[in-house]
């Protein structure tokens, strides 16, 4: 494979830019870093000069992002090079941008759901990929800590319970539909691997919900009103699932949140909000269970917070997402959970059982090493999106 890119990385300073770069030039990619805010995602012509005008000064292979820009995907089209987005959003709105079927475009998705749904709408610029973390890095940093344990249980991620939880901001929906809804999200908190909102949520349901809840995208999206509906509804889910579970844990064991925010009425030690490249690794590290529990939004992809934990060394504790089994053996790379009593028999469990529990974060990681890291997929990654 050629060894040879020359790319123009657009960072918004999302936590994974200094570990992608460092990676990219790790395989010998010649990497050029453009920063600065977008007024408008899909308009902003200063914006855009500024990417085209670098396009136009010295040659490049490709534009790359984490997320999707559509304005990006205007600026490559106008200077005829591939943009490749590798997206770990979920949901992630700006894929609905009527830039998303440009020719230019290498889009990719770790959920293997969601590029489903993409490739039956017939966007064809959508690709299946699972998320990375930089092996060295990572390794480097634990080669520095004494073996020890700082937690007993760490839940490391957010509660959501904030502004952005849309659905509790509704008041007005009718009751019948309304109950509807609470039956959904009561079931769906008691099930993996089966998405109740797909199959409960139609078509009719999602036009009675827009009878009481206006979202207007505006032209520079597609209609894809239903989804974002289900998504709110995903998303309240995930809410209730994660307090309701950190408070019956927090009941028997001692958990350590780290979040952005402190809870409010939890059984939990808040630790505030850990750094994703200095602090991150040495709490899963240093935990003897890494609890994580994935946003019901993704449907069957592996979160990068599970690769993040296993690449770690830390021990896994997750609830079931159907992509873990293309890579995972269940109680020896990892332990899954199917029910809320299996999670605390297992919990448990694996308190009592020190060197099994070990031995299986020896595993997950050796298989993180082996398919996850940045070295091993940038090349897979960018040779499709250049070849296809």
């Amino acid at each position: 494979m050629n060894t040879n890119y020359h790319i123009l990385y657009y960072s918004w300073d999302e936590y994974t830019y200094e570990d992608c770069i460092e990676c990219m030039r790790q395989l010998g990619y010649t990497v050029d870093v453009i920063t600065g805010n977008m007024k408008d995602y899909g308009v902003d012509e200063q914006f855009f000069s500024k990417i085209k005008n670098c396009c136009l000064t010295r040659h490049y292979d490709f534009i790359f992002s984490f997320n999707y820009f559509p304005l990006l995907s205007r600026a490559a089209d106008d200077c005829q090079i591939r943009y490749i987005s590798w997206v770990f959003d979920s949901p992630h709105l700006t894929l609905d941008s009527v830039t998303l079927p440009n020719t230019c475009n290498a889009v990719f998705l770790f959920d293997h759901y969601l590029y489903q749904k993409y490739r039956e709408k017939g966007i064809t610029t959508v690709h299946h990929m699972p998320l990375a973390y930089n092996r060295k890095r990572i390794e480097n940093k634990i080669n520095d800590i004494v073996p020890h344990y700082n937690h007993e249980i760490t839940f490391l991620g957010k509660l959501y319970d904030d502004e952005f939880d849309f659905f509790e901001q509704i008041h007005y929906l009718p009751p019948k539909l309304e109950g509807y809804i609470q039956a959904i999200i009561d079931a769906q908190q008691f099930i993996y691997g089966l998405d109740f909102c797909d199959l409960l949520f139609d078509h009719e349901k999602c036009m009675e919900m827009a009878a009481h809840v206006q979202i207007d995208l505006g032209d520079q999206f597609f209609d894809h009103r239903d989804e974002i509906f289900r998504n709110m509804i995903r998303k309240k889910i995930t809410v209730m699932e994660r307090r309701q579970i950190l408070d019956m844990i927090g009941q028997t064991y001692a958990v350590d949140l780290y979040s952005t925010k402190a809870p409010k009425q939890l059984p939990v030690n808040y630790q505030g909000y850990a750094d994703y490249i200095s602090q991150m690794p040495e709490i899963f590290y240093t935990s003897k269970i890494n609890l994580n529990m994935t946003l019901r939004s993704i449907i069957t992809g592996i979160p990068l917070r599970i690769i993040d934990i296993l690449g770690s060394h830390g021990f896994l504790l997750t609830n079931y997402q159907a992509e873990l089994t293309e890579y995972f053996t269940n109680g020896k790379d990892l332990v899954w959970y199917e029910s809320r009593e299996d999670l605390m028999d297992k919990i448990a469990y694996y308190l009592d059982h020190d060197n099994e529990r070990e031995q299986i974060a020896i595993h997950g990681n050796e298989k993180v090493q082996k398919y996850f890291s940045y070295t091993e997929l940038l090349p897979k990654l960018i040779h499709s999106a250049l070849h296809t």
